[in-house]
């Protein structure tokens, strides 16, 4: 299974290829998630980049291209990497909302690095994610799934099994007043009636710039964000986000603590640009 970053309320593109492009024409996005204490040759990164193929029409459906690069890399000698094509279809159901679908297509790749005493491999496997998507300003709702195309990976003697999982989110934004927003949001992913989890936050959006939030992630731990929306680079828009996740109870043991860095650049004039305004 990928792994599931802390931020999941920034990260919808990795699960859902519909939410691409949901908030601006063109935007890319980085970040980095890394484990701490006895863990600690273990992360996770991403990058991805989205473009609006018809940007400047006001109106009418839009059509979204992206690409994903995400790489886990566990110490030394192992290394898992997805690579995938996204297209997302955008198309207006009100004044204020659009139906998106998405698909995105590529490969997963297991690489273990020989060492003086094991041999080292690679494998491949095709991988397909498919979602649809329903956006507002302040709303959104989504269900995906993800690694479509169940496959086995064998890069050494050990098997490991691609299998089919699905995802289900929704959040919804409360405006408290001209400077102040709480935003609760829910995420689910499903494999099995043996292996399911979800991810609760709620966000809080100071002067539509400073971010705070809370999450919690079932059965594992807590997390706090902050982080920044809007920093003005000349015309351009940068995001960052920085995040801390702390185990609870029993799983302390063996969940260990992790960071998570986020980075967005939006290009001049391009934020909301995909929101349609109400006339």
């Amino acid at each position: 299974m990928p792994v599931q970053f802390i931020q999941f309320f920034k990260t919808y593109t990795l699960i859902n290829p519909a939410s691409m492009g949901k908030d601006s024409a063109v935007e890319f996005n980085t970040g980095n998630k890394s484990l701490l204490g006895a863990f600690n040759g273990v992360r996770t990164f991403y990058a991805y980049g989205n473009v609006q193929l018809n940007a400047r029409k006001v109106r009418g459906t839009k059509q979204v291209l992206g690409l994903l690069v995400i790489n886990d890399r566990e110490g030394s000698f192992i290394n898992r990497s997805r690579l995938a094509l996204m297209y997302a279809i955008h198309v207006p159901i009100s004044q204020r909302a659009t139906l998106n679908a998405g698909l995105a297509a590529g490969f997963i790749n297991y690489f273990y690095k020989a060492s003086n005493i094991s041999a080292g491999g690679s494998a491949f496997a095709p991988n397909v994610d498919v979602g649809l998507w329903i956006h507002r300003p302040d709303f959104n709702i989504g269900i995906s799934a993800n690694q479509v195309i169940p496959s086995q990976l064998a890069p050494v003697d050990f098997v490991y099994t691609i299998d089919r999982f699905y995802n289900f989110n929704i959040d919804k934004s409360f405006s408290l007043g001209p400077y102040f927003s709480l935003t609760p949001c829910l995420v689910f992913r499903w494999q099995s009636e043996e292996y399911y989890t979800g991810d609760v936050g709620l966000i809080a959006t100071i002067q539509d710039n400073l971010i705070l939030a809370l999450a919690y992630k079932y059965e594992q731990g807590a997390s706090v964000s902050g982080g920044l929306e809007k920093v003005k680079l000349g015309p351009h828009i940068l995001k960052m986000m920085f995040s801390y996740f702390s185990p609870i109870g029993n799983k302390t043991s063996y969940n260990p603590n992790a960071y998570e860095i986020s980075l967005g650049f939006i290009p001049s004039r391009h934020k909301e640009s995909v929101v349609i305004d109400e006339e």
